[in-house]
């Protein structure tokens, strides 16, 4: 018996349909290609690193040999905290272009995170070295940070004061030697620094709730508690409001 149009129109259907969704994704032009990297890295400046990994990860498919690219999805790696997963990229765009000084900062960061503390000192040493003075600042900033995590407070206390040489409105280089200070008990010291890294960001929990702990230590415990509750306002729901709002239990019973 011979069937109807309509049936036999019904069975071809299916079946083209079951071809196209097996054929293979069609590469992105360039134009896509760019749209979607300067969409990766305003995710990353808007810090959401997960969605620029997507992005990125997009990205990478078709400009596998485009060093931002692959330095921009190490950097979404590293903001997650998966260092061990941003270092091949890391390395990929080092390859890519070895002179990029930028490239070579945040693989250092990576390889500090790591424990590979080596590795890291020539990445921010080959870094300081670039013509960019923004690179040159991070290189810095970074060895202090390097030097900090070595318990080398002296050498971090003096990386982190070249730097605000370089740029005295670094609020990470002066929050950097705050720390530095206080960990090698310089606690005026890293109480002036505290104040000043709070001028250039008020809104910085950790940096009023470092202050605050200072202060209390250096016995100013009223001053104190004033910083370790400007923590809690400014981050009552995080880790730092959490440890300032302890610190306020504590420093009241005492």
């Amino acid at each position: 018996m011979k069937r109807s149009a309509r049936a036999i129109l019904l069975a071809v259907v299916p079946a083209t349909l079951f071809v196209g969704a097996c054929q293979p994704k069609k590469p992105k032009n360039s134009a896509e290609l760019l749209l979607t990297e300067r969409m990766a890295q305003v995710l990353l400046r808007e810090n959401r690193p997960q969605d620029a990994e997507k992005a990125f990860r997009e990205v990478i498919k078709d400009d596998p040999k485009n060093p931002e690219v692959q330095d921009g999805l190490g950097l979404s790696l590293l903001m997650q905290s998966r260092f061990e997963e941003s270092l091949p990229y890391f390395d990929k765009a080092v390859d890519l272009a070895p002179h990029n000084a930028s490239y070579r900062n945040n693989r250092g960061v990576a390889l500090m995170e790591l424990g590979k503390y080596k590795e890291a000192a020539a990445d921010f040493g080959a870094a300081e070295q670039s013509v960019n003075a923004d690179d040159r600042l991070s290189a810095t900033i970074n060895q202090g940070r390097l030097s900090q995590r070595q318990g080398k407070y002296a050498d971090a206390e003096k990386d982190f004061t070249n730097a605000l040489a370089r740029d005295p409105q670094s609020f990470a280089a002066t929050f950097g030697r705050a720390s530095a200070r206080e960990s090698a008990g310089d606690l005026e010291g890293a109480a002036e620094d505290y104040l000043a890294a709070i001028k250039l960001d008020p809104t910085s929990a950790q940096a009023n709730l470092r202050l605050g702990l200072v202060l209390v230590n250096l016995k100013q415990t009223d001053l104190g508690r004033r910083y370790l509750q400007r923590a809690v306002d400014l981050d009552p729901m995080g880790d730092t409001g959490a440890q300032a709002r302890l610190l306020l239990e504590s420093s009241k019973k005492s």
